[in-house]
């Protein structure tokens, strides 16, 4: 496994491969890198960036089968929502509320596909050699989720996911990586909000590829959500959410009122 970011020092952006608390520089595009002439420089030092620069950021769901109370209730193909590329968020960002007090704003821990080739119309067998690797995605969403049916019968349902900033992505990209049973959580405040594992998904991830590829030509550096399982909680001006998946890391942003 691998791990390669993008981050910003010194006023200038540059993708780098992660060992230990280590970043390589690296030259070149994503993800046709080569290493870089430039010295190593240190974790701690840099801003960390979304990981990539889609041209297509994907939330998909639902994405568990526990949302479900029989096997006959599940659905053949998720729903799909695009995102506006200025929804993009960094590791350690801001999520801002919006100025009106209703309806709140969800967290939704989520596993992140990153696409590595150019891809149209492909198969789900042909899939996985598009997957460059994983992230962790904040699917942060506008809407009641919790009296019953108000979520899909409001306007929220389509535009609650259009919010600037409201795809936070990172901190770094995962190559190599078995995601057929990684523990997944998302925190407030260091308490756990939710907690579940991917073993639990109704589609893989070269399933959800296959899929948007046949809808519209995927770009190296796109971003597809895997959906979020249960335990969304609206999020207040302070909070700090942390979203963890094992065998990648976690992705922390802050909660902030609109000024």
């Amino acid at each position: 496994m691998a791990k390669y970011l993008r981050y910003e020092l010194d006023g200038a952006v540059r993708h780098g491969q992660l060992n230990g608390e280590t970043i390589t520089p690296l030259d070149g595009s994503f993800p046709d890198f080569t290493p870089s002439s430039e010295s190593t420089v240190q974790l701690g030092d840099v801003n960390l960036l979304a990981p990539t620069e889609p041209t297509r950021i994907v939330s998909c769901g639902p994405g568990f089968k526990c949302s479900f109370e029989d096997p006959s209730q599940y659905p053949d193909m998720p729903m799909f929502w695009h995102k506006p590329l200025v929804a993009l968020n960094h590791h350690e960002g801001i999520i801002e509320l919006p100025s009106d007090e209703y309806p709140g704003v969800n967290h939704e821990a989520e596993l992140g596909i990153v696409i590595g080739k150019t891809a149209k119309c492909v198969s789900p067998q042909e899939a996985a050699g598009y997957i460059f690797g994983y992230t962790c995605y904040n699917d942060v969403t506008r809407g009641d989720f919790y009296k019953e049916g108000a979520f899909g019968a409001s306007p929220y349902f389509v535009y609650g996911k259009t919010y600037e900033g409201f795809a936070p992505i990172g901190p770094w990209v995962v190559t190599g990586l078995d995601t057929s049973n990684l523990h997944m959580e998302c925190r407030i405040n260091g308490e756990v909000r939710q907690s579940h594992s991917t073993s639990d998904r109704l589609f893989q991830p070269e399933q959800l590829v296959s899929w948007l590829s046949h809808m519209g030509t995927l770009n190296p550096g796109d971003i597809i959500s895997c959906g979020s399982p249960p335990g969304m909680t609206w999020m207040n001006d302070g909070d700090v959410c942390e979203v963890e998946i094992e065998g990648i890391g976690i992705l922390r942003n802050h909660v902030r009122a609109r000024g």
